[in-house]
């Protein structure tokens, strides 16, 4: 058997003109691992498997890139997901994982996948005992045509762009060799006319589920909502304009709290989320949160004269707030610079103005908020994504329409004391029934780079390049 020097960063090379996606090497992947997986840790994929005429068709195997920079290390909050310094193997903890699945957010290559009947994530290990042993990783080692070997890491080699493959900036350990003929594989008969083209494109648009739902993160919803919603009610109670129930405010973030550990595969590993504070922003953010309620209660229970004491705890929060918008950064394809008018933040602020009736903050954040949305409406019909007209009259009606018009029309709008009733009453639900369908909407709206859909994007490309007089399949 071939050997390979220890001690040096590995990578995988693939031939693109040598692979023909016989599924070796994830038979001999499942083979090895077999005592420790339950999912496979290696797929292969083939760009343009519907033969649009005029684009490339070739083969790709892909498990973990093991990438010098990985970004699940960074993302995972309780050190579960290493880098062996020798090998250069990214390799899961199973034992400290809490299954959070924010690895499998934040990893382009879809390499971590989380089992939902151990409650962790698993992926490719590289074969690292093998990789110590001097020996090829499996998939390696069984590829009948050569097409994918192992080479040490040499950043100073070109890497082609190559399509259907993510570059995100995390130095993945895989080298490509391109095709050498740019149509890659002989091309199959395939029917030409725009319809059948559309047909066949469409089908192929059929993804795996999306790794992130409205409906699997019910529970972060409820979570964030109330997270910006008592930031805001802190901040306000400040300017001693409102008073707020000590055991409401500290039940009501015990809640959230509670709420946001359910999707959690291993709940009792909960405590693990804040080891990783230096690169984690979910580790930031239960941190900051969970500090912000502890000042918080602090201030309202033993030392409510203690001014200082409130204003560190509104400044948690609202970092807390930030920290919750910049987890999801890694999802959010909304542009411009991914701002989304249902960040919390931006929400915390608004709601803040509201409470208090400052027009300046009011206006400020409510004019922010209102162009962002009108320009995602804009870029989602532009790119022929859904739009949900109703729905949208109704974030747009409720949460700028009704309070925009009360607070402009009516100086008395609010009270000295600021009690719930009447008019002052309607204006805040109306905003926050606004809010929250800005933030159903953004959770529905939230996307994973993952290779399949990666292929589609760039085939889709690829295939309005070659065919710039041809119908776009999409349109058909």
């Amino acid at each position: 058997m071939s050997s390979v020097t220890a001690n040096k960063q590995k990578a995988f090379s693939l031939d693109l003109n040598r692979c023909t996606g016989c599924g070796a090497c994830v038979i001999a992947c499942t083979t090895e691992n077999s005592r420790r997986q339950t999912l496979n840790w290696r797929e292969v994929y083939t760009f343009n498997e519907i033969h649009l005429p005029g684009v490339p068709l070739f083969n790709f195997s892909l498990g973990c890139n093991h990438c010098a920079s990985p970004a699940c290390v960074r993302a995972c909050p309780a050190l579960a997901v290493t880098k062996d310094p020798h090998t250069g193997a990214v390799i899961v903890n199973p034992e400290h994982c809490l299954g959070c699945k924010y690895c499998t957010w934040a990893c382009p290559y879809d390499a971590p996948r989380f089992n939902a009947a151990s409650g962790v994530t698993e992926k490719c290990d590289f074969c690292n005992e093998r990789l110590k042993r001097e020996e090829l990783p499996a998939c390696v080692s069984i590829c009948p045509t050569h097409a994918l070997q192992l080479t040490d890491l040499d950043d100073e080699i070109p890497k082609p762009a190559i399509q259907g493959f993510t570059e995100a900036g995390l130095q993945p350990a895989i080298r490509f060799k391109p095709l050498r003929s740019p149509q890659g594989f002989p091309e199959c008969s395939s029917p030409s006319t725009p319809e059948a083209i559309g047909r066949l494109f469409e089908s192929s648009q059929r993804l795996p589920q999306p790794k992130i739902t409205l409906k699997s993160e019910w529970a972060l919803l409820i979570f964030t909502s109330l997270a910006f919603c008592l930031v805001a009610l802190l901040t306000a109670s400040l300017a001693g304009r409102l008073r707020i129930n000590p055991y409401l405010f500290i039940g009501a973030g015990a809640f959230a709290m509670g709420l946001s550990t359910i999707h959690l595969g291993k709940k009792f590993r909960a405590y693990r989320a804040i080891f990783n504070l230096k690169s984690s922003w979910l580790s930031r953010e239960i941190f900051l949160f969970s500090a912000f309620l502890c000042l918080a209660f602090l201030y309202l229970f033993f030392f409510p004269t203690f001014i200082w004491l409130s204003w560190i705890a509104v400044l948690l929060g609202f970092l807390g707030l930030f920290a919750i918008d910049r987890i999801y950064q890694v999802a959010l394809k909304t542009n411009p610079l991914n701002f989304h008018s249902a960040h919390t933040l931006f929400d915390g602020l608004y709601l803040t103005g509201a409470l208090l009736g400052d027009y300046l903050l009011f206006t400020l954040f409510g004019v922010i908020k209102l162009l962002l949305y009108l320009y995602r409406k804009y870029y989602f019909k532009r790119f022929h994504r859904k739009t949900r007209p109703i729905l949208s009259f109704l974030r747009l009606f409720f949460g700028f329409i009704v309070p925009g018009t009360l607070f402009i029309t009516r100086p008395d709008l609010v009270p000295a004391d600021l009690n719930w009733t009447g008019l002052y009453g309607l204006f805040i639900a109306s905003l926050l029934l606004g809010e929250f369908i800005d933030r159903t909407e953004f959770y529905d709206e939230l996307e994973i780079v993952t290779p399949r859909k990666q292929m589609l994007i760039d085939l889709e490309r690829s295939f309005k390049k070659k065919n710039p007089k041809r119908a776009s399949p999409t349109s058909q």
